[in-house]
C-alpha cells in the first residue's frame, strides 16, 4: 500500500508541467477568439452608429428641415464613434413630394485591436431611403462636408 501511494505521488509530480504545456498550446487560440469577439462587437457598434446617423439625417431631409450642411451636422451629432464620415444626399428624380430621397454615409473603419485588420472592412457603408414629405427646396443632391 505504501509503495502504491509513493507511485501516485511520483506520477502527479511528473505530470505537473503537462498542464502548462497544454495551456501554452490552447492560449493563442483562446486569445484569438476573445480578440475576434471584441473586434466584431466594435464593428457592430460602429455600423449601428453610422446607420443611426444616416436615419437621423434622412428624417430631417424628408421634411425639408434645413440645408445639406444642417442635415450633415445632425447626422454627425448622432454618430459617436469616429470622425471623417462622408455623407451624400440624393433627393430623387424631381425632389418633389413622394420621391424617394437617399442618404448615404461612408465612414472609415478604425479597428479597435489592429489585430484582425485582414478580416475587417476598410469602410462602413450605409444607405437609407426615405419618402419626401416636403419638396426638397432647401437642399439638393450633393455631398456634405465630412464630419469634424
Amino acid at each position: 500500500m505504501f509503495s502504491l501511494m509513493k507511485r501516485i505521488r511520483r506520477r502527479r509530480r511528473d505530470e505537473g508541467g503537462a498542464a502548462l504545456v497544454e495551456f501554452a498550446i490552447i492560449a493563442p487560440l483562446l486569445l484569438l477568439l476573445v480578440l475576434g469577439i471584441i473586434e466584431f462587437g466594435w464593428l457592430l457598434g460602429n455600423t449601428l452608429d453610422v446607420r443611426h446617423g444616416a436615419r437621423e439625417a434622412a428624417r430631417q431631409a424628408a421634411v425639408n428641415a434645413g440645408t445639406v450642411g444642417a442635415m450633415a451636422t445632425t447626422a454627425c451629432d448622432a454618430m459617436d464613434f469616429s470622425t471623417g464620415q462622408i455623407i451624400t444626399f440624393t433627393d430623387g428624380a424631381t425632389g418633389k413630394v413622394g420621391d424617394t430621397a437617399t442618404v448615404a454615409v461612408v465612414m472609415p473603419y478604425n479597428s479597435l485591436t489592429n489585430f484582425m485588420n485582414a478580416f475587417m472592412p476598410a469602410n462602413i457603408n450605409t444607405q437609407v431611403e426615405i419618402r419626401l414629405e416636403q419638396d426638397s427646396s432647401n437642399w439638393s443632391t450633393g455631398a456634405a462636408p465630412a464630419c469634424p
